[in-house]
């Protein structure tokens, strides 16, 4: 495909990339940034220094949460092209075309986002050397190491770990075969692995958490149950709407919005995925980080350290909101799109703006349902197995944070229907 074709499709496509820039511009300013701190601090402290500690934590779950972030937002805006992409492999386009066409027009996002993303990480590391020595956390002469090497060696890794994002998002859709009868054979076996690899993996997360006491599960036992619900998750609710489709045929409004939730259920599986990951990651800053303060006071009264970990867990938390404002935006902004069409033949069909509001509200709060039991079973339940008191009065967070995404989901679906009120007038 030409460059003037690609730029087009780019243009076309503007409402679905802008929200993949965002992402990867976050990604490159908190990854670029905390990787320049690391690497600064491995010259400035001893190697036994807790301050380093703290920099190695910034700098491994930033780029944990950079990678898994940016995988779900591109996986859900290619999801609701993927019509598109089927049709182009159908109308005899090779795989290697569709995937270098992918791969150019992501590229094209990502190469700017990127360059951007490095120029502003210069920019937050100075506000927050600024902020960490006026709170005594770093001596007056700290400084970050912007030398040829660390430039190079922070832009290569940077960039070969945004790359690789990119690169396998693209890359999956070498499914997409010319021969239905093919596709049937490979999703049926594909199903049957993710069956039995998901079940291990969801059943591996409970034994870790009752036969093991260890708050670094609250992060990596929570990884576990993503694992397993990234390969389950989609069958469960193609299952779980089937039977409540057949339960519910007296009510058009629930019945079909259950049917529309059993088409969509590869988009709501990523949305989902999203909202429990940002809350384990949230859930290990505010219950593990935050109590490494009060422990390492017991042991060691360093004051400096302290500090050090508050402010991690503060600035992890912003990370966090800022990753999760985006992603509850974009995913639910993508299943709205997702309805457009069958909203239009329910209108024609006489139905009022109201009840398709009504039905669209729905099937949001069916998916916050959904959310909430995960979210609690991969955060609040650890903390009721090890009665871990501490955790537990924390749990006000843990309210809030669902009760914001219902909100948020609200309010778009309400702009969205008001905006298409203005709009049809």
């Amino acid at each position: 495909m030409h460059n003037s074709k690609i730029f087009k499709q780019l243009k076309f496509y503007k409402s679905y990339n802008i929200p993949i820039f965002i992402t990867l511009f976050l990604s490159s300013v908190f990854t670029n940034s905390s990787l320049f701190l690391f690497i600064s601090s491995l010259k400035q402290f001893d190697k036994n220094s807790n301050m380093s500690l703290i920099f190695i934590i910034l700098f491994g779950l930033l780029l944990l949460i950079s990678i898994s972030m940016t995988t779900l937002i591109i996986s859900i805006n290619f999801n609701v092209r993927e019509k598109d992409l089927i049709n182009r492999r159908l109308i005899g386009l090779s795989f290697k075309n569709l995937f270098k066409n992918l791969l150019h027009e992501q590229l094209i996002i990502m190469v700017p986002s990127f360059i951007l993303g490095f120029c502003f990480s210069i920019v937050l590391n100075k506000l927050l050397i600024a902020n960490l020595i006026q709170k005594s956390i770093l001596q007056q002469d700290f400084l970050i190491n912007y030398s040829f090497l660390n430039i190079i060696l922070v832009l290569l890794i940077s960039f070969v770990t945004l790359f690789a994002i990119i690169y396998a998002s693209t890359k999956k859709y070498q499914w997409i075969e010319e021969s239905n009868k093919d596709n049937k054979k490979k999703t049926i076996k594909s199903q049957i692995i993710k069956i039995v690899l998901g079940f291990m993996f969801i059943i591996s997360y409970f034994l870790l958490i009752v036969f093991n006491n260890t708050e670094v599960l609250y992060l990596f036992g929570g990884i576990f149950f993503i694992i397993g619900l990234h390969l389950l998750l989609e069958i469960m609710i193609k299952i779980i709407t089937k039977i409540l489709f057949r339960v519910s045929t007296s009510s058009f409004v629930f019945s079909s919005s259950i049917k529309n939730m059993q088409y969509n259920a590869s988009l709501i599986t990523k949305i989902i995925l999203m909202l429990v990951n940002s809350m384990i990651f949230l859930n290990f800053s505010i219950n593990v980080i935050g109590k490494m303060g009060v422990q390492s006071y017991e042991i060691n009264p360093n004051t400096q350290y302290i500090n050090g970990l508050i402010f991690l867990g503060a600035y992890l938390n912003i990370v966090f909101v800022s990753f999760t404002f985006v992603i509850i935006v974009n995913g639910f902004l993508m299943y709205l799109r997702s309805l457009e069409k069958e909203n239009f033949i329910l209108r024609q069909l006489g139905f009022t703006r109201k009840k398709v509001f009504v039905r669209n509200v729905l099937q949001f709060i069916i998916i916050w349902f959904l959310y909430v039991i995960l979210a609690f079973t991969a955060t609040v339940l650890i903390s009721l197995i090890w009665n871990d008191k501490a955790a537990l009065s924390n749990f006000i967070y843990w309210i809030i944070e669902i009760f914001a995404v219902l909100i948020l989901m609200l309010l778009l679906c309400l702009s969205n229907w008001f905006f298409k009120i203005i709009k049809n007038k």
